[in-house]
């Protein structure tokens, strides 16, 4: 009985895998008929192409099928003598078959239709089993296999010969290569036959008739030696049938043995030399866990075969204890308990085999498990040894099968398999391995499948049905084997890789640990707070992202902290998965940091360097936004590639707090940089080398502008010699110079993420006496020599470039280009040059009138500006400044300054002579957050009132910083107050986001700013809480609370020696600490083991405790008093005695004392009594007496 169950491919895979074969055909792994080919190639029928290819899905031809038969016959070098003559019309006696055909056509193996052959016509099965038929001995004609019933008549024959045997599909198909190997093996192994006579032939009505031929009997001989394919007798004569293998072939031999694997095998051996080692076709064939009661009802049993007649294989070692009864209904799986109570060899991705012996009633089950490993390292072949690949087995959490092991625990090795096939390093491969041969028998790639999880399912109780994972939509199932992660520990909604098996199980587990982008983490929040699961990201194009998370990141055993590196996932669902990278490292602290523009070393401590090239990415703050909280930092710039990143280094040896350059960076591969967030204080040097050579124009400076980008000033600018209009951050400055008073030259500046400038340099001066780039800034007076193509300025003469960009600006800062041609000589210009290796590369000319400087213009938003009053001209200062000056004011009117008489300027109009005096009116500017919103007179009271500020700035922390005329005040918010922010005006700077810091412990604290004995500190920045020289082991615990919220704790201990212990807290509302509470344990020093008249005590007790606490000691009597009573006394620290009941011999005398009488036995169990005492503020050593 044949029934194949479960995957058939997995039974082919599993045969092809574990085949011993000595036909090296290229395409070997396309074979499916592997014992056949080899077979019939090593006897020299079948042979491959010039490429060394067997083709074995190629259709065999009529011609091809003759040469077959002719090789059958007679052998290669016969059958290639052979000569062609004219037997067909369609086959010439040129054509390379001639020979084959005509040989077969002569035999009666063949015959043509009307005089033709088709020599390259299709064969199917059924035509070549007539030739083979005929080869076997059988006469076409006596047999039949002529006229019209011929299909039919070879059709019976082919099954009595079991030609098909083994062979999909049908008589009629049209034939492979392979399989026609097949057939030839079936042949070989078929009886021959004989007649004692073939008849004659008649034809009646057209129709060939044979008459008188006997029935073919069974070829047969008494030479037991000779039967080397089969040695059935025929029960009639007793004598040996003899197979065609056996008449043509007296060197092939067929023997029965088993694999590797302890299947029923079928060895073939040619000239005493191996051909290989084939599996018979099993009965059953499983890949998943099966019970006895399953093979009892596949098999369609009758009755039980015993457990003495079933031997069982696992790995290729046979197994006496996983033999069983064979029964109906039997749960038992195959394999069950093998190892241990618990684990067997029964699960998915096992191929269980069943081979049944009806005859004998014995049966012999095979399991070979896949394991999955991975590719350790590849050798390649020597005159000693071929090719080999060295696997390493992939271990994990799942069960013990994630390596093979034999029944007493022993696992196999070496795991090496001789292969020509090359695997690069860390390839995860499939292998099985038989203890029988001690040798890896198999290995292939595994398929690998990546995805989103979305459902696991994990049962101990069903692994074999339902257990596995749901990726990217598709379900998979576990093999026994899987390796890697446990099924347990798989998180849906996270991204793994999984590995598959030949029959589509799950074999191995990992988690993807990058999902994609990289950002730095700056803040999270979870669904305690009022906005959900979030998180702040600052991704690598310099953009900071505020997203929905799908966890919380914020606290928990998925925290992940602020200023970490992480890849990010968005979700269908608009969340987004964060998964921090394993490698990020800081710098920080007044450590060495250099980066050089175009650099591929960046020192990121002193002695320690890391590499950079043109993938690796750069995310770097404006320095002028420097602060602890990165939460709070505006504008980033993000670089790819060293070439195009900026040079940043910090200023090493400084004090720290002006030094730091903070750097997160994560390295994927060894010390070259994936991605790096750079986060420069105000003091380091920052140079972007991409953005040089800068002109700003004082004159062309606009108004403060405050739009939804933030608050800005433009220039007119000249950038790398194009003239632009540029935006300049309000924050910006060039050393000490501000951002409303730049003007001149700037060597390279940065630029923030919405295109502002945030930082300049300015060039150094030329002296003349270096090549270096220079410059020379507002210089009065220009001059030129054209004969020499030089420029004269301050004294110097050099000489211009060929490419030199000259440049005029006028008196409003208006820029256009010039030419050295149309420089001309004057004494009160002012010259701005860049010096390249004493070449001026760049000239910039500012065109300054006579009369003196241009007018300046009072910003537009103050509603009050400089004006002519009848005679007065009114001139506000603002913040002490005028913002203007008179003679402007008059030219901007039409007046001509004609002289000055004390404090009144005389001036002229259209020829009239005018005499005006100068006010100046006082205003005050009141700035919130850095951006004016009030302008103040003298002794006005503000137009805002408390009550408005606060509905505004109100939700920034409880309180603000009030800095008016220069001193700093604090002050919480008043939402019902009417009252006026200010009075009595002077300039006034308030900062909003403060809270106050309440400390009823006794810290020191840090980050905190102290006004009228209250402490204020940033929102959400850190503020340090430090106990100095906790004691020694000492559990320090704070309570603090935040706003109304519950009361939060935090606790750090000190370790062997006393320690400063410091917290970190912030929030966003006023921030109270609460509480300190400190327990402090000393050590207990017991007595040792002590024996006094025959009585033995031992003493047990905890080796720590905190003063106050009531400290048990046990002790435990043992033995008997001989030779008098054994007394013993405690001491130390208010020793007691206490224990429950009476005890016959023994009595408490004292405390701490007990007193075992004389001849007293308390055997080996002994007497447990107790001992307490109240542990003292110091180490307790008890004593015994």
């Amino acid at each position: 009985m044949k029934k194949l169950l479960a995957l058939v491919l997995a039974l082919v895979m599993s045969m092809s895998l574990v085949t011993i074969s000595n036909a090296a055909f290229k395409d070997a792994d396309k074979i499916d008929y592997k014992e056949a080919v080899d077979v019939m190639n090593a006897v020299g029928v079948f042979i491959g192409d010039e490429k060394g290819n067997f083709n074995a899905k190629e259709n065999l031809t009529r011609e091809q099928a003759a040469k077959i038969i002719a090789y059958l016959e007679l052998g290669e070098k016969a059958a290639d003598a052979l000569v062609g003559g004219a037997t067909f019309t369609d086959v010439a006696s040129t054509r390379w078959s001639a020979g084959f055909v005509g040989y077969c056509a002569k035999a009666g193996v063949v015959a043509g239709y009307d005089g033709k052959f088709d020599p390259a016509g299709q064969l199917t099965a059924l035509q070549f089993g007539k030739m083979l038929l005929v080869e076997l001995g059988y006469d076409a004609k006596a047999a039949g296999m002529v006229g019209a019933d011929w299909a039919i008549n070879t059709s019976k024959l082919m099954a009595k010969a079991k030609l098909m045997d083994g062979i999909d599909g049908s008589v009629n198909q049209v034939l492979t290569r392979e399989k026609a190997a097949q057939m030839c093996l079936n042949a070989l192994e078929a009886p021959t036959v004989e007649y004692t006579t073939k008849g004659s032939s008649i034809s009646v009505n057209g129709a060939e008739i044979n008459l008188g031929a006997s029935e073919p009997s069974y070829v047969t001989n008494t030479i037991a030696k000779e039967q080397t394919i089969s040695s059935e007798k025929l029960t009639n004569n007793g004598g040996y049938t003899i197979e065609l293998g056996e008449k043509l072939y007296k060197n092939l031999k067929k023997i029965s043995t088993t694999d590797d694997f302890g299947r029923p095998a079928t060895k073939w051996t040619w000239k005493s030399e191996s051909v290989g080692t084939y599996a018979d076709a099993a009965d059953l064939s499983y890949t998943k866990a099966v019970k006895a009661g399953d093979i009892y009802k596949d098999l369609n049993l009758s009755d039980t075969v015993a457990a003495k007649n079933v031997t069982v294989w696992v790995n290729g070692e046979q197994v006496s204890a996983a033999s069983l009864d064979i029964k109906k209904g039997s749960e038992t799986k195959i394999g069950a308990k093998l190892y241990d109570a618990k684990n067997g060899t029964n699960g998915n991705g096992v191929l269980t085999e069943v081979f049944y012996d009806d005859v004998a009633d014995t049966m012999v089950i095979t399991q070979i498990v896949t394991y999955i490993g991975e590719v350790a390292k590849t050798v390649k072949a020597t005159d000693k040894r071929d090719a080999y690949v060295v696997i390493t087995a992939k271990t994990g959490d799942n069960n013990a099968y994630t390596m093979p092991k034999d029944s007493k625990g022993i696992k196999a090795s070496p795991l090496e398999f001789e292969t020509d096939e090359t695997f690069a390093d860390d390839t995860y491969v499939l292998y099985t391995y038989s203890f029988k041969a001690e040798a890896v028998k198999s290995l292939a790639a595994a398929e690998k499948v990546e995805g989103y999880v979305t459902k696991t399912i994990n049962s101990a109780s069903d692994l074999d049905k339902n257990n596995g994972m749901t990726i990217s939509g598709t379900e998979y199932k576990m093999s026994l084997a899987t390796a890697g992660e446990a099924l347990g520990n798989v998180s849906v909604k996270n991204d793994y890789t999984v590995y598959l098996d030949q029959y589509g199980y799950i074999i191995y587990v990992e988690q993807v640990q990058e999902l994609g982008s990289y950002a730095l983490v700056l803040a999270t929040a979870n669904k305690g707070s009022f906005i959900g699961n979030k998180a702040q990201l600052l991704l690598t194009d310099g953009t900071v992202k505020f997203v929905d998370t799908d966890e919380n990141y914020a606290s928990g055993t998925k925290k992940i902290p602020n200023n970490t590196i992480v890849t990010f996932r968005e979700n269908s669902d608009k969340t987004y998965t964060l998964r921090a990278v394993k490698t990020t490292q800081t710098n920080s602290n007044d450590k060495e940091f250099s980066m050089t523009n175009d650099l591929a070393g960046i020192t990121v401590e002193t002695n320690k360097m890391v590499y950079a090239n043109s993938a690796s990415q750069f995310v770097v703050s404006d320095k002028k936004d420097y602060t602890s909280n990165y939460a709070n930092i505006d504008d980033w710039t993000a670089y790819t590639g060293i070439k195009n990143a900026p040079t940043v280094k910090s200023a090493y040896g400084t004090p720290a707090s002006y030094a730091d350059v903070d750097v997160y960076y994560y390295c994927k591969s060894g010390s070259m940089v994936t991605v790096m967030f750079i986060i420069p204080s105000q003091n380091a040097t920052v140079i972007d080398g991409s953005k040089t050579s800068l002109y700003l124009s004082q004159k062309s400076r606009s108004d403060l502008i405050h739009d939804t980008d933030g608050d800005y000033f433009t220039y007119n600018a000249v950038v790398d010699g194009k003239i632009e209009t540029v935006k300049v951050d309000v924050d910006a400055k060039c050393g000490s110079t501000t951002a409303d008073k730049l003007d001149g030259l700037y060597s390279d500046y940065t630029v923030s993420s919405k295109g502002y400038i945030t930082g300049l340099t300015q060039y150094g001066t030329y002296d003349g006496t270096s090549s270096a780039k220079a410059a020379l800034n507002s210089v009065t007076g220009i001059d030129k020599t054209s004969k020499e193509y030089t420029v004269i300025v301050g004294g110097k003469t050099i000489t211009c470039a060929d490419d030199m960009k000259v440049f005029y600006v006028d008196k409003n800062g208006n820029i256009t280009e010039s030419s050295y041609a149309a420089i001309y000589p004057d004494t009160n210009d002012l010259v701005y040059a860049v010096v390249d290796k004493y070449l001026v590369k760049t000239l910039v000319i500012f065109e300054v009138e006579d009369k003196g400087a241009a007018s300046g213009k009072f910003d537009p938003a103050n509603p009050q500006k400089a004006y002519i009053d009848g005679y007065t001209v009114v001139i506000p200062k603002v913040d002490g400044k005028k913002v203007d000056n008179i003679a402007n004011v008059l030219a901007d009117n039409g007046y001509t300054v004609t002289g000055l008489m004390g404090g009144t300027v005389m001036a002229n109009k259209n020829g009239v002579t005018y005499f005006f005096t100068e006010s100046n009116p006082e205003y005050y500017t009141l700035t919130v957050n850095g951006t004016v919103v009030e302008y103040l007179a003298k002794g006005a009271t503000s137009k805002i009132s408390e009550k408005e500020f606060a509905a505004k700035y109100g939700t920034d922390g409880t309180a603000y910083k009030f800095v008016k005329g220069g001193k700093t005040h604090f002050f919480a918010y008043a939402p019902n107050s009417d009252g006026a922010m200010t009075s009595d005006a002077d300039t006034i700077v308030i900062e909003t986001g403060y809270v106050t810091v309440t400390d009823n412990t006794s810290a020191t604290l840090t980050g905190v700013t102290e006004y009228n004995s209250t402490k204020y500190a940033k929102v959400n920045s850190d503020v340090t809480v430090k106990y100095a020289a906790v004691d020694a082991n000492s559990s320090v615990t704070l309570t603090y609370t935040v706003g109304s919220g519950a009361d939060q704790k935090i606790t750090k201990t000190t370790g062997n020696a006393a320690a400063d212990v410091t917290f970190t807290v912030s929030g966003d509302k006023n921030i109270v600490l609460k509480d300190k509470s400190v327990a402090t344990s000393y050590a207990i020093t017991l007595p040792d083991e002590k024996t006094t008249n025959g009585v033995t005590v031992k003493f047990e007790g905890p080796a720590k405790a905190v003063a106050g606490q009531t400290v048990t000691v046990t002790a435990k009597l043992t033995g008997k008093a001989t030779g008098g009573d054994a007394v013993f006394t405690l001491s130390g620290h208010s020793i007691d005695t206490a224990y429950a009941g009476t005890f016959t011999g023994v009595s408490k005398s004292a405390a701490g004392q007990l007193t075992v009488a004389n001849n007293t036995d308390l055997g080996a169990a002994g007497l447990e009594v107790t001992f307490t005492f109240t542990m003292p503020a110091s180490d307790a050593t008890i004593s015994i007496a």
